[in-house]
């Protein structure tokens, strides 16, 4: 029985259904309906994230024996205040008092301080993309979907934000630089080749751009990276690294046509990829992406390896025989054909799937 390899899969696809969970950090309220449509901007739920809590020492503040502090309490357990609010007091010449320091819910007296339970932060949870709702469980998780083209990238800040997108620079290889940034790129997501200084990103950011793609990014700005205010999405990795030849012309068939980018997850775990969502409408029926390809001949695939690390080619066979490379390693290995470059013998530990 032939043996049947199974490598990551990353999503390169100019169509389809693209379906991903919005999810509430706590439990909260959902606001849309099942069928509905949304747009990008649009709040699907929201919640309270956990409140913060103060404790007041009145005898303290008052200056009075804890045993005299209920003769001095304006509010009881249970009472709702507003920042400013008297506590607790006067007391003395100098009419001393003490006063809520913010809105909230006096939640406990006891032995002579007061727990002050303030309102938790407002958590908005945003469709990310225009779509429809296809489910809910009605307390946490929304499901949005849409068609179009997705991008899958290698890593990403933290961020996401949607915009439209715009291509700057020569080419997929090509280092951005301060004078390609210009006003007429001010909230714009940008598709760029390589960053290897800092100029640029902080340019980005006096031009509040909504994301910038890049194929690679010197491992030196992932702290500032990390700082700034939109997304990065790498779709290759660090170093001098070119956006793949399938993603950039994706790219550039776009330019102008708004787009999601969630760089949300700094590092891939199974199932989680920073991406690049171009939502299209469309009168066919289009599929989910496949998660799990099986490597055989046609596939097309990318190599993580030097010396063709990053180029994309198809499978034209998966060796029989391990072979045997320069550096003596011995490996089950397949045989791809690379445009350009020819046929070469690739480690299949050293392929991913490019859908």
């Amino acid at each position: 029985m032939s043996e049947i390899y199974l490598p990551s899969v990353t999503h390169v696809i100019a169509m389809t259904t693209i379906r991903r969970e919005r999810v509430l950090p706590v439990p909260g309220s959902i606001a849309v309906r099942v069928t509905e449509k949304v747009q990008a901007s649009d709040v699907v739920a929201e919640a309270e994230i956990e409140p913060k809590h103060f404790y007041l020492d009145i005898a303290r503040g008052l200056g009075i024996d804890v045993r005299e502090v209920g003769r001095y309490l304006t509010r009881q357990q249970g009472d709702r205040v507003e920042a400013g609010d008297v506590i607790a007091g006067p007391v003395g010449l100098t009419r001393r008092t003490v006063r809520a320091p913010a809105d909230g819910r006096i939640a406990a007296i006891h032995h002579g301080r007061v727990l002050l339970e303030t309102r938790g932060e407002l958590f908005q949870l945003r469709a990310g993309f225009p779509g429809v709702v296809v489910s809910s469980d009605g307390a946490q998780i929304v499901v949005v979907e849409t068609t179009g083209s997705l991008v899958q990238g290698a890593w990403g800040n933290g961020k996401t934000d949607y915009g439209v997108m715009r291509v700057v620079g020569d080419g997929p290889a090509a280092h951005l630089s301060t004078n390609q940034l210009d006003v007429n790129l001010r909230g714009a997501v940008l598709v760029a080749g390589v960053c290897d200084h800092p100029a640029p990103l902080h340019q980005a950011t006096e031009l509040s751009v909504r994301g910038v793609i890049l194929g690679g990014m010197s491992a030196e700005l992932i702290p500032l990276a990390r700082r700034l205010p939109f997304p990065i999405l790498l779709t290759e990795g660090f170093g001098d690294r070119a956006i793949n030849t399938p993603a950039f012309a994706l790219f550039m068939s776009h330019v102008g046509r708004e787009v999601t980018i969630d760089a949300g997850t700094e590092w891939p775990q199974p199932g989680q990829r920073p991406e690049v969502v171009i939502p299209l409408s469309t009168t066919r029926s289009v599929s989910l992406p496949e998660e799990v390809i099986a490597l055989k001949p046609g596939v097309r695939v990318r190599i993580l390896s030097e010396p063709n690390l990053g180029e994309v080619g198809v499978i034209k066979s998966i060796l029989k025989q391990a072979v045997i490379y320069k550096s003596g390693i011995r490996a089950k290995s397949a045989s791809v054909e690379i445009e350009g470059i020819g046929t070469t013998n690739v480690p299949l530990a050293n392929i991913e799937i490019l859908q």
